[in-house]
């Protein structure tokens, strides 16, 4: 069960950023967006 929490932080995180990109948003926010969920995540 640990591992599947681990796995699926990061594919949340990328979740987040696609939202965002195609919400209109840049790749700038985006991947500022997917740092700070990593690191809520972890």
């Amino acid at each position: 069960m640990e591992l599947f929490a681990h796995t699926m932080f990061p594919l949340a995180a990328i979740g987040y950023s696609l939202v965002y990109l195609l919400g209109g948003g840049g790749l700038g926010g985006a991947v500022l967006i997917f740092i700070v969920a990593k690191m809520l995540g972890d």
